[in-house]
């Protein structure tokens, strides 16, 4: 679904003290996301990283979880603290995350692709979201918010732990672990359950119902906006589960 590649031998690391620049030289690890299929990235290790933490190129910290996941970290108090934002799901700096406060600037590195901008979620505190593209002075809140039947998906936790908005039709999505039974997609007045045949991947499960699902979002004549999907990534952390980002099909 996702890959990310980059190339490159050595980092010339330095501090980011005041005093004397220390030099530090790491080699980058290539590491795979698991939750998307044939996804790598490169993560280093400054000196100064807590125990199990890494940073991506951008210097973001990042952490395998429980599950074997990637995800970026956030801090509580002077503490790290692992997040449910999947690395490749957000850009995160437009999800409301910081950079490792020990970070350090990383000199000649080459950039890495990151096709993960097409899924930016936005943190604000309390239950307001301000999407960048509606202006920093406006305020938007998605119908969906305020339908039972949609919300209920927080309390789906014995069968959905992640959640993402299908590339086509755009609509929200969301399944357990990475061989799942069932998906369910939103279709705009209800979730429709996708069953998995033959040990079928999700992608294959999303594309054999592509078109019935199609016929009944636009049946419902539903429509899943822009500006919704920060929102919604706001709102799946909060529930606990795992931000997938954009999901596409092939």
């Amino acid at each position: 679904m996702r890959k990310i590649f980059g190339a490159i031998a050595l980092f010339v690391i330095f501090s980011a003290q005041p005093a004397p620049a220390k030099v530090y030289v790491a080699e980058p690890l290539l590491v795979p996301q698991p939750t998307y299929a044939g996804m790598t990235f490169y993560v280093y290790r400054p000196y100064n990283m807590p125990k199990d933490w890494y940073a991506t190129f951008d210097g973001y910290p990042v952490k395998k979880n429980k599950d074997g996941v990637w995800v970026y970290g956030t801090y509580s108090g002077p503490n790290l603290v692992t997040t449910n934002y999947i690395v490749g799901s957000v850009v995160p700096s437009m999800a409301g995350l910081s950079p490792y406060v020990g970070q350090v600037q990383i000199s000649s590195v080459t950039s890495v692709p990151d096709p993960a901008r097409q899924a930016l979620a936005v943190k604000q505190p309390g239950n307001i979201v301000r999407p960048p593209a509606r202006g920093a002075e406006s305020t938007y809140m998605p119908d969906w918010l305020f339908i039972d039947r949609f919300v209920a998906l927080g309390k789906w936790k014995d069968s959905v732990d992640r959640i993402g908005v299908l590339h086509n039709p755009p609509v929200p999505v969301a399944w357990k672990g990475s061989s799942p039974a069932v998906i369910y997609a939103w279709t705009g007045k209800t979730w429709y359950q996708m069953n998995a045949h033959n040990n079928e991947r999700p992608s294959d499960i999303l594309k054999n119902h592509q078109y019935e699902l199609t016929r009944m979002v636009k049946g419902n004549e539903y429509v899943w906006y822009e500006a919704d999907t920060p929102v919604f990534a706001q709102q799946a952390t909060a529930w606990g589960y795992y931000w997938m980002g954009e999901v596409m099909v092939r």
